[in-house]
């Protein structure tokens, strides 16, 4: 039942005799609960479940925002079903009530006992009905404000984590994700690839147009990152900083990393840049670095390698992909044909296939 502006809760009553009418059940399917003006909390749905199974099936589809558990009915199973769904819930938090009369004249269970085990409240049976109630509305605004501290929380995470301006990962992020990859590449799962890519000629922006114009158009780089569908699923994009890009790739194969910063390439290039009555279109500079499955070198390594492979593009030209393979021993100061990567021959197959 929702009434005017109050926020609706759910409630899971868990007794072992529901079809039966159990006291708590009764209480729910009477008017009485209905006649509480006063209470800041309305009850939107109230859901019988009878053992462990059944409570955890509707808890995990209604997402009850409370939960009665009648003690009297489930005995020790009332605490192991609290438990259980303590540990189901992960970081969401539903007010659990323990219920009971026997139980607690027999001094089974106490409140002490009650809230070492999770639960948020001990009711005893012969409370009043308005008790009774407002007792669940205060737990329900418990867990009202911890559903709010929770999603604040989680703002605040993802603020930390992201650029404001690009809405890409920031460096913090990226590193953290970054070492995971690494991680992942040494246990021998998969290859890796870093592309890394900045825009040429971005001061000319600032200077011709504004500051504004540029931070729009860095915007627009991570806009098309985001939202192109260029980087698959797997791959990880950053802000490296200014008007920088980094691109992590796991992948077995340098082919499928050197054709991502490809496209990425290709949408850039292909793209108008239009903020106020300024119109751009631009090029960028990439540099792609690779290592197998199993790499142990140092995680800067690839990092340096395709900023490396960048500032190569650059001089060689801007507006083109360069790349390397690192394999130790590597003198970043002289890399060799050994490590550079021929684009003729890694897609000669695709080229053979294409003539054929």
């Amino acid at each position: 039942m929702k009434t005017g502006l109050k926020r609706a809760m759910k409630i899971l009553v868990a007794e072992t005799a529901v079809a039966d009418g159990g006291p708590i059940a009764r209480f729910f399917m009477t008017a009485s609960f209905h006649d509480t003006p006063d209470l800041p909390m309305a009850i939107e749905a109230v859901h019988l479940a009878e053992g462990n199974t059944q409570v955890l099936d509707i808890f995990h589809a209604e997402h009850p925002d409370v939960v009665i558990i009648n003690v009297d009915d489930m005995g020790a199973e009332a605490f192991h079903l609290c438990q259980l769904i303590r540990k189901v819930e992960k970081d969401r938090h539903s007010g659990i009530i323990f219920y009971s009369e026997n139980a607690i004249d027999q001094g089974k269970v106490d409140l002490d006992k009650v809230l070492e085990c999770g639960a948020d409240d001990l009711i005893d049976t012969r409370v009043g009905e308005h008790e009774f109630l407002s007792r669940i509305n205060s737990i329900c605004r418990f867990k009202l404000m911890t559903d709010r501290l929770r999603s604040a929380n989680h703002r605040l995470k993802q603020l930390s984590l992201t650029d404001e301006l690009t809405g890409l990962s920031n460096m913090r992020s990226f590193n953290i994700e970054y070492q995971k990859l690494i991680k992942n590449c040494r246990d021998g799962q998969n290859g890796l690839g870093l592309i890394m890519f900045d825009l040429d000629r971005f001061k000319s922006i600032n200077d011709t147009a504004n500051h504004l114009v540029g931070s729009f158009v860095i915007a627009e780089i991570g806009h098309l990152l985001r939202f192109s569908g260029v980087l698959g699923e797997t791959a990880l994009a950053a802000r490296y900083g200014g008007d920088e890009y980094i691109i992590a790739v796991p992948s077995n194969d340098v082919k499928l990393v050197w054709q991502i910063a490809d496209k990425v390439h290709e949408l850039i290039v292909r793209s108008v840049f239009k903020k106020d009555h300024y119109s751009f279109k631009l090029t960028a500079s990439f540099g792609v670095a690779w290592v197998d499955p199993g790499f142990h070198g140092k995680s800067d390594d690839l990092i340096r390698a395709s900023d490396l492979m960048l500032y190569r593009s650059k001089n060689c030209g801007r507006n083109q992909v360069n790349g390397l393979i690192l394999r130790y021993p590597i003198d970043f100061e002289d890399v060799g044909a050994a490590h550079l990567i021929d684009r003729d021959e890694l897609f000669a197959d695709e080229k053979i296939k294409k003539s054929s």
